[in-house]
């Protein structure tokens, strides 16, 4: 009798803990298939979100574009190249200073020139996150160089000025095309995530989908883990 009631009371605990295994399961599962479906609808919410938005004003081109996180990446360019950036106002402003300079006189430019020393020198202190790669950074610090060499070489002859400031011009010019390449790269493969995403998706493999777009995904972060 007493064998009889061990063997109930081990069925019971047996039956209690396969019970509680399987609610656990069952929750992970639910926990598991609630986040890919919210993975699914925001890569999907994003996919139409992505795009980039182009306004013309004259001829200047404000674009606008979403990444991953749902950060909206705004800025402005015309024919050269990206003339501006909302969250990076100091760029801006010494772009369109350089830009006016090379309209006036010489001793107008010099003068002027010396007045953007707070903005050049903050440069590299308000350039946003996703702008920070390698070749940015570094083309900063290069303008950085070329301008202290001009504001500080106070008995330089004009002609030595003249090319300490097209020096600085020149650099410029660099960082203003690395910047217009940074953004395409960003988009290129944001979109190729994207895609990537799609083609699995409609084949009804989620996972794979949700595999494809991680995947991809990753290049956007080692842009800016290579500095």
């Amino acid at each position: 009798m007493k064998r009889k009631k061990n063997r109930i009371i081990k069925n019971i605990s047996l039956g209690i803990t396969l019970s509680i295994f399987l609610l656990i399961s069952c929750n992970n599962y639910k926990k598991e298939a609630g986040a890919n479906k919210q993975v699914v609808a925001e890569v999907l919410d994003n996919q139409k979100d992505s795009k980039v938005v182009e306004s013309k004003k004259e001829e200047i081109k404000t674009r606008t574009y979403k990444m991953k996180d749902g950060t909206a990446l705004v800025y402005n360019l015309d024919a050269k190249g990206i003339v501006g950036f909302d969250d990076w106002n100091d760029y801006a402003i010494v772009n369109s200073e350089i830009v006016n300079f090379k309209k006036v006189n010489f001793k107008t430019t010099e003068a002027r020139m010396r007045h953007l020393n707070y903005r050049i020198a903050n440069l590299s202190n308000t350039i946003p996150p996703y702008l920070k790669t390698e070749e940015v950074l570094e083309d900063v610090a290069d303008i950085q160089k070329e301008y202290k060499e001009l504001i500080e070489d106070t008995n330089a002859s004009e002609k030595e000025v003249a090319e300490n400031l097209e020096e600085v011009y020149e650099k410029f010019d660099d960082l203003k095309e690395e910047l217009n390449e940074t953004m395409e790269r960003y988009i290129k493969i944001h979109d190729d995530a994207i895609e990537e995403f799609i083609e699995e998706y409609k084949e009804g493999k989620i996972m794979a989908a949700i595999e494809e777009y991680n995947e991809e995904i990753k290049e956007l972060d080692k842009m800016i883990e290579k500095k």
